[in-house]
């Protein structure tokens, strides 16, 4: 084998190597996957307690994404879904006593390997209305992803990440408009 022929078949595995590197880098946690959209029995009507009266979202304890590690959900992608989920569910607006949610991520649980992955997210939510807590509750919920869904793992950990977020979001819409009625 030629010299030349030889190089070019090592360019050509080292190729291939990266490109194998690149399929496996993680990516962040899509906003738009882990917004609840409206739901029958958890959006909010005229008259209800926090209708329209939620001004503000304050997000802390997320992590930002190392592509070289694990997908992760950071602070920015989880306010932009709650604050999503809020709006298609009537509360955000300035109509009603103003409201602040507080979302707190407390842990989100990952596998570190595994066919079918579960994450389970805890999330402490507060909700204040003219300084008084009228809501404080941690919610805990679990989304998975199976190798049906994606053939690579970080791909089947970031699509868990945020069905579990999405799941705490329905939860903690559920528990909050029990609790404020």
């Amino acid at each position: 084998m030629s010299r030349a022929a030889m190089f070019r078949r090592l360019a050509a595995a080292a190729a291939v190597v990266s490109l194998m590197g690149l399929a496996a880098c993680a990516t962040p946690s899509r906003p738009e996957a882990m917004s609840l959209a409206a739901t029958s029995g958890l959006t909010a009507a005229p008259g209800d307690p926090g209708y329209h009266a939620v001004t503000s979202v304050i997000v802390s304890g997320g992590s930002e994404t190392n592509p070289l590690w694990t997908a992760q959900v950071s602070n920015q992608d989880l306010k932009t879904a709650l604050e999503t989920s809020l709006a298609a569910a009537g509360y955000m607006g300035s109509d009603g006593p103003n409201m602040v949610v507080t979302a707190n991520m407390v842990q989100l649980q990952q596998p570190m390997a595994g066919l079918d992955l579960s994450v389970t997210s805890r999330i402490q939510y507060s909700v204040t209305s003219d300084g008084r807590v009228i809501f404080n509750d941690t919610v805990s919920a679990t989304g998975t992803a199976g190798m049906g869904e994606a053939f690579v793992a970080t791909e089947r950990l970031r699509l868990a990440n945020e069905k579990s977020i999405k799941e705490n979001i329905k939860q903690f819409l559920t528990r909050f408009r029990a609790t404020a009625r």
